[in-house]
């Protein structure tokens, strides 16, 4: 399942009030955090039909954008909502590692609390895999790798 946040940026226009909503997909791993965001008002304008050449979208580029909704495996972690897109992606990126990994465990039936060395190899892999270098395999390195015991 990937993590989805709804977003939401209102704003006065010439004596009307818009609210442009969208539901935005969270990258895998934020390399460059704040070229999410620059790009967000871009994505929300599309995702509206809102010409991006135009003082509606210029009002939507200054307006605040909040997060108003959030699908995700780590879902029941943030419920404070909404709240300024900034503030949610900064405690998305405190709380999501390890609510992530929480949340695999789980479902591979593994106590951390009694299996700490586990937590911290989980952990580990995790960090491994969001230093943001693409691994490339061909089909026969994939199907050698995962036919591997590793336990």
């Amino acid at each position: 399942m990937k993590s989805t946040i709804k977003v939401q940026a209102k704003f006065d226009f010439r004596g009307e009030t818009f609210c442009y909503q969208a539901d935005i997909d969270l990258p895998a791993s934020f390399a460059d955090f704040d070229l999410f965001l620059q790009q967000l008002p871009n994505r929300i304008a599309k995702l509206n039909n809102l010409d991006v050449i135009s003082y509606k979208f210029e009002m939507l580029e200054s307006s605040e954008i909040e997060v108003i909704g959030f699908q995700s495996r780590i879902a029941s972690t943030i419920t404070e909502l909404p709240m300024r897109v900034e503030q949610f992606l900064e405690t998305y990126l405190q709380v999501g590692a390890d609510a992530f990994l929480q949340v695999i465990a789980e479902d591979h039936q593994l106590d951390l609390k009694a299996n700490p060395d586990i937590a911290k190899a989980l952990k580990a892999a995790y960090e491994l895999g969001q230093q943001g270098q693409p691994h490339k395999h061909s089909r026969a390195n994939h199907n050698a790798l995962s036919n591997q015991n590793w336990f």
